[in-house]
């Protein structure tokens, strides 16, 4: 893949980010306001469409709609959009682990959001080994991304009412994976680091008896699942984002992020764990995979094990994580 560009609405200090990585930076407005502060552009959106095989449209949630309707102007050009839309926009959710080939052939895509993205991930790898009967989730919500803090919410819980219960997430792990029964509840935190889900999964009576160590050795075999164990002192999502800071990942957690004491299995056989999930990170892989799924590329096997390797993602094991926490102690 080779970048084209990348787009700015307004300049503002990523513009600089961008520049010092060398990326040619197009304006979506006018040039002159970004000239005015002395940034330069290359161009408009249309010049930097003119070029393009696929686009990564990261745009407020809200704008697929007009942006869908500018990209369609150019014969050929596909585009990936973000959870923030409607499924609708483009008849196709997209995750990796569970329907990778059904975007051969299709112009338009989109990656659904990060926690459905982190749902899909773990719900599909233990259903790969166990009989899902029923999953039933709480979202703990960061209250804004980092660079929008001033809009989190401030000592105070607050649950996510809109759309009463169950919450919106359960519906878009079923554009996912429609055969799955799935209930959610929500609400937002005043955080800006990750989310967290509390997950309960009820097994099918014929399904394969669950324990914990079953469980665990399941979800060690998705290399984008890190098992994150507390005794070495990864107690809050705080430590989690610090542990990958120290791994020059500039903090960013592409692997949804189970702790690994929080997993077990009731009387009952339901299985129960905590996770936690980087907002601005799980879903980078799925956009890079999108691209080769919606270009034919590479088949799906191929196409994560690149994006795996390119990313660091699973290269941070138990040997790693002692070694970052030994460096953190001292």
């Amino acid at each position: 893949m080779d970048l084209v560009g990348v787009t700015k609405a307004t300049p503002d200090y990523r513009i600089d980010e961008a520049q010092e990585k060398g990326m040619r930076v197009f304006s979506v407005s006018s040039a002159k306001q970004f000239e005015e502060l002395g940034y330069s552009v290359e161009g408009s959106l249309n010049d930097m469409l003119q070029n393009c095989d696929v686009v990564v449209d990261c745009s407020p949630k809200g704008k697929g709609k007009e942006n869908l309707a500018a990209y369609s102007s150019f014969p050929g050009l596909k585009a990936v959009f973000q959870g923030g839309e409607k499924h609708d926009l483009t008849g196709l959710s997209f995750n990796s682990d569970c329907n990778y080939e059904l975007a051969a052939g299709r112009r338009f895509a989109r990656v659904v959001s990060c926690n459905t993205t982190a749902l899909c991930r773990v719900i599909s790898t233990i259903n790969t080994v166990f009989q899902i009967r029923k999953v039933r989730a709480t979202l703990v919500r960061r209250s804004a991304d980092q660079s929008e803090s001033e809009k989190s919410a401030l000592n105070a819980w607050i649950p996510d009412t809109g759309k009463g219960f169950p919450s919106h997430h359960s519906s878009d792990v079923r554009t996912i994976m429609p055969g799955i029964r799935i209930t959610t509840l929500a609400g937002e935190a005043p955080m800006t680091l990750m989310h967290g889900h509390m997950l309960f999964i009820e097994l099918e009576r014929s399904s394969r008896q669950a324990d914990t160590q079953s469980v665990t050795e399941t979800l060690q075999q998705n290399p984008r699942i890190l098992l994150c164990p507390v005794w070495k002192g990864l107690t809050s999502t705080a430590k989690l984002k610090d542990l990958f800071a120290l791994n020059g990942r500039n903090g960013n957690l592409y692997e949804v992020c189970v702790w690994n004491e929080s997993i077990g299995v009731d009387a009952d056989g339901e299985i129960g764990l905590h996770m936690a999930i980087d907002q601005q990170a799980d879903v980078v892989p799925e956009n890079i995979d999108a691209v080769r799924a919606l270009c034919g590329a590479a088949g799906r096997d191929k196409s994560v094990s690149i994006t795996n390797s390119s990313l660091g993602i699973g290269k941070l094991g138990k040997r790693e994580i002692l070694s970052s926490m030994q460096r953190f102690i001292k």
